[in-house]
């Protein structure tokens, strides 16, 4: 049986993925060395003052502690998860996990904006759930763990009227899963 497909993976196809994705993804050497990076990740490594090809400070020290532990990860298929505070970016988690590519060990590092990941949830509720752009900006805010009296003051409007756009929020999503409930039974 023969097939047309090439026998060697397309990386162009790998690479144009990963630079559309939100996160940011680092392959890095076991020395600390960037071998890839995208665009995502370079702005954080960049707040970070990182230098040249190499690893920040911050992300070194966790991946030194997943080389350490290299057997154990390895053998369960995890990484390390952990959490840093950047004060003009807000949280970011970070995996880091022991790969092999072509029998060479490497680090594969994941950096999750949590402020740009709780944004596109908002946007993406927006849009399934027909919000407007207040509502929006409240449930921003909402996902973000703000309470009635922050996200009134961020947003200069009363308590009263924050408590009556989430009440509305929660409305559109119930009519939502309702109306995907129903096609499911139908």
């Amino acid at each position: 049986m023969s097939t047309d497909r090439k026998s060697t993976p397309d990386f162009s196809i790998l690479r144009a993925a990963l630079e559309g994705l939100q996160d940011g993804f680092i392959i890095a050497s076991q020395k600390g060395e960037i071998e890839k990076i995208n665009a995502p990740a370079q702005r954080i490594c960049n707040l970070l003052n990182a230098t040249a090809n190499t690893l920040p400070t911050e992300l070194w020290r966790l991946c030194q502690s997943a080389l350490k532990k290299q057997d154990v990860l390895s053998f369960q298929k995890i990484g390390l998860d952990a959490e840093i505070i950047l004060p003009d970016l807000g949280i970011i988690r970070i995996r880091v996990q022991n790969i092999q590519l072509a029998n060479t060990p490497y680090l594969m590092i994941v950096l999750e904006d949590r402020q740009q990941t709780i944004r596109n949830k908002a946007l993406s509720d927006a849009a399934l759930f027909g919000l407007t752009e207040r509502e929006t900006e409240v449930w921003q805010l909402r996902l973000r763990g703000a309470d009635y009296n922050e996200i009134s003051t961020a947003l200069w409007i009363s308590a009263n009227t924050v408590k009556k756009h989430v009440k509305n929020i929660l409305a559109k999503q119930r009519s939502h899963q309702d109306d995907l409930d129903y096609g499911l039974m139908a």
